[in-house]
């Protein structure tokens, strides 16, 4: 299948606790499920994606000259500002202030949302199963991590450097 016929999403957080969801992925409007049904794909080869998914930034940072990595968010931001800017109604997964979707609060997440001429038009709050719904609160518990162990320091450029 050419991998641009593929929709799906990941939520959460980027890099190794992100959170891809196969039940949500579609080929040309296909599920994913019609397909493992038919035994065009199996329940391993799926999993197998899924780490990929997770693993390949790690992967392109390793192979690729610095700055190479920037293309795929770059392809995302024009996804976004052409979404706003012509008011396209696009459902993407963009970075959000949650506030009291999926159950969390005062966390950023990557989450399906419409973006439209007003920006964010709404949030579209999917139906995770219990797995999922772990992966995803692991998830925000990393960010979570993060942001609370870096908020605090600052980054200096080495010309104001303290000695």
């Amino acid at each position: 299948v050419n991998p641009g016929d593929v929709q799906g999403f990941v939520i959460g957080a980027h890099g190794d606790k992100m959170v891809p969801l196969p039940r949500y992925c579609c080929v040309n409007g296909i599920p994913l499920s019609d397909f493992t049904k038919k035994g065009a794909i199996t329940e391993k080869e799926i999993n197998q994606i899924v780490e990929k998914t997770r693993n390949t930034g790690f992967e392109l940072l390793e192979l690729l000259p610095e700055g190479s990595v920037c293309f795929a968010p770059s392809l995302a931001i024009v996804e976004i500002i052409e979404a706003y800017l012509k008011d396209l109604k696009r459902v993407l997964v963009c970075s959000v202030l949650l506030n009291g979707h999926y159950g969390h609060k005062g966390v950023f997440a990557g989450i399906p949302v419409v973006i439209g001429g007003k920006g964010i038009e709404k949030i579209i709050e999917l139906d995770l199963n219990t797995q999922e719904k772990e992966l995803f609160d692991d998830s925000l518990k990393h960010i979570s991590y993060l942001f609370d162990n870096y908020k605090h320091e600052t980054v200096v450029d080495d010309e104001n450097k303290p000695n």
